[in-house]
């Protein structure tokens, strides 16, 4: 075990030095001069295209997860006198591909090659099982929740690994952060709004609300513990005491508690099972210390609640005791003739004898003793082997990607500022609050896609699993082209639309589309081609497509899709340079 701090956690935060170094967790909290100038959990924002300015800089989240991710290596290669050669990192189960595809990046920012992605309540039953050996079959559902987030998963021990039964679900903006707004909403309507009048844009009041904020924090924490805190809010007009009980503290909680226990039930149903076959419900993630949730929970369930020593080290335990395992081999395929683009196999990884599980929060280090060694493969191209290379030769036929339904191996995705990390497109239809809805179009075998705010928002099919994307050369090689049929409801206004196609993150390339639909007849189905040398032009890898649609605005617009397909040798494609 390696100590990072001497708190429990290194808190998310990044806050940019005035040499241009950038300063995560402690240490961009102890430097901070201008609150403006700090991002604060911004896990919740990975996904989201629109990048965070800190100190005239933009940053995806994923760079700043991965800054803190490198910092943390950094402490631990100056602990143990060497850098650690592997590296577990947790995220929650109910991140969907386009979520999962942006994590994968946070470790190849930070420069790690060998890294190993866990389910946070795979972890946390893992490390629970060490404590309390699980018998083959035996059922339990995880409780984890986090700083910023909430996911509930059913897990049923099977040959000694856990397997998820139904599907997980979650509250993407339910956690910690939310008791502290609500503790601090409460204090503020004590003190007649004195709080909410701060002004944030003047900087003796930025920093008594981040003093404020801070406080809230650490009030939530001791009323784990304490049955009341008493507070002095620190105002530019003078300080103000106020005493908050635990009580107090549950009433304004206990509606958000409840939504959670609900999700628990949902998700135990999903696996066609009820609370009389778990056998405990395990806690995870720091907020599960709040005594409310394992009050409420046992009294939901009936069922023991059970908690480590502390919940957050649970995730990170867990996936450093995975991580020790050999990574299960794939079971053996058939191997017919390619019909269309195949995925493309990823190599094996190794799992070296130093692993750092670095969870979300990055709560705790952990070294793992254990040697496993998996051989890795490279290519075989021609151009490797020093000949010619071929020209692939065409496909067997076009790959469709929607008719009627999005086919597999696809799922279809919506995205926006309300979640970016993408909303799963069902049979009936999605819609993401007031900025995005796709809904199914019988008469038109179609799925009508309705941009209703001027905001930046995206719909996507994508690949069930983001990193088994799919080998377009065959395709692209031979004159291929996109291929949809679209029926302009109304058409988008000025350069604002797009049409992508996205490899592994960060690779992907869009090409402008506000042109052509806009000049689509009204109400009329069209076919259109766009040639697939436009996004290879544009940077696209066409070897690892995992995308193979994404149309994005960030103005009003309402089209009917049909019929998406990749398709070889289509000569009357649009050509590239009247896209725009």
């Amino acid at each position: 075990m390696v100590s990072l701090s001497s708190e429990v956690v290194i808190p998310s935060v990044a806050h940019p030095a005035p040499d241009g170094a950038l300063l995560t967790g402690n240490s961009a909290l102890s430097a901070v001069s201008d609150p403006a100038q700090v991002a604060r959990n911004f896990k919740r924002r990975l996904g989201d295209p629109t990048p965070l300015v800190l100190g005239g800089s933009a940053y995806s989240p994923a760079a700043l997860m991965a800054a803190q991710l490198r910092d943390v290596l950094d402490i631990v290669t100056r602990e143990m006198g060497a850098a650690p050669e592997s590296v577990a990192l947790t995220y929650p189960a109910i991140w969907g591909p386009y979520r999962q595809e942006h994590f994968t990046e946070v470790p190849r920012l930070a420069g790690v090659e060998d890294f190993r992605l866990i389910t946070e309540p795979e972890a946390a039953a893992t490390h629970y099982s060490t404590e309390r050996r699980l018998e083959d079959g035996e059922v339990v559902a995880v409780y984890d929740l986090g700083g910023g987030t909430f996911d509930t998963t059913i897990l049923r021990m099977r040959a000694g690994r856990m397997e998820i039964l139904g599907t997980p679900e979650g509250i993407e903006h339910l956690g910690g952060i939310d008791f502290d707004e609500a503790l601090l909403a409460h204090i503020d309507q004590r003190l007649d709004g004195a709080i909410s009048r701060l002004d944030a844009t003047e900087p003796r009041a930025a920093s008594a609300l981040a003093t404020i904020q801070a406080m809230c924090v650490r009030a939530k924490e001791d009323l784990s513990t304490e049955p009341d805190v008493n507070l002095t809010i620190p105002l530019p007009s003078g300080p103000r005491g106020v005493t908050i009980t635990r009580l107090e503290f549950n009433e304004m909680i206990r509606p958000s508690v409840q939504l959670t226990a609900e999700a628990l039930h949902r998700t135990t149903t999903s696996a066609g099972l009820s609370a009389d076959d778990l056998s405990a419900v395990l806690l995870a993630g720091g907020s599960s210390r709040v005594p409310l949730v394992a009050q409420m929970l046992s009294q939901e369930f009936n069922k023991p609640v059970r908690v480590t020593l502390h919940p957050k080290f649970t995730v990170a335990l867990g996936a450093a005791r995975t991580a020790t395992r050999p990574r299960p081999a794939p079971a053996p395929e058939a191997a017919p003739e390619p019909v269309g683009p195949q995925p493309v196999p990823e190599e094996p990884a190794r799992t070296k004898n130093w692993l750092v599980p670095a969870v979300a929060a990055l709560a705790a280090l952990v070294i793992g003793v254990g040697v496993t060694v998996f051989a890795t493969t490279g290519s075989d191209s021609a151009a490797t082997r020093g000949g010619v290379a071929e020209k692939p030769a065409p496909p067997g036929g076009p790959l469709p990607v929607y008719d009627g339904k999005v086919l597999e191996p696809f799922a279809g995705y919506l995205g926006s500022d309300v979640n970016w990390g993408g909303s799963y497109i069902f049979d009936e239809g999605t819609e993401q609050g007031t900025v995005i809805k796709a809904v199914a179009d019988p008469a038109n075998e179609g799925l009508r896609v309705s941009w209703m705010e001027d905001k930046p928002a995206q719909v996507y099919l994508q690949t069930n699993s983001p990193r088994a994307p799919l080998d377009f050369t065959p395709y692209s090689a031979n004159g291929g082209a996109l291929v949809f049929d679209a029926i302009v409801h109304t058409p988008p206004i000025g350069e604002t639309t797009k049409i992508g196609m996205h490899c592994e993150f960060p690779c992907r390339s869009e090409v402008p589309a506000s042109h052509l639909f806009a000049n689509l007849q009204p109400e009329h189905r069209t076919t259109v081609k766009i040639p697939l040398s436009c996004f290879v032009n544009r940077g696209l890898d066409q070897r690892r497509v995992n995308t193979p649609f994404l149309v994005w605005s960030q103005r009003r617009m309402d089209i009917t899709f049909a019929d998406v397909r990749i398709e070889a040798q289509v000569p009357d494609a649009t050509p590239c340079n009247a896209l725009s």
